[in-house]
């Protein structure tokens, strides 16, 4: 065994473990790339929840205001 064989086989063994962790990597990368694509798919936007809210909360006023338009002509019904 030779210096030049004994470097050449490190060298080698190196070059196959630093492989190894750049493919790893690269995988988890486009793991985290699809998961990411993925929440942008299934999840509500920060905006969109608050237009939602805004949109949920008007309707519910308007129903509020209907039940006590109801509740105040039922009052004045009971008083005759």
């Amino acid at each position: 065994m030779t210096p030049e064989w004994v470097l050449g086989v490190a060298m080698t063994l190196i070059s196959a473990l630093f492989g190894l962790v750049v493919r790893g990597l690269s995988d988890a990368l486009k793991s985290l790339r699809a998961d990411v694509e993925r929440i942008k798919n299934d999840y509500q936007r920060r905006d969109d929840a608050l237009r939602n809210h805004e949109s949920l909360m008007d309707t519910l006023r308007d129903l509020k205001s209907s039940i006590e338009r109801i509740d105040n002509k039922l009052d004045r019904k009971a008083d005759k």
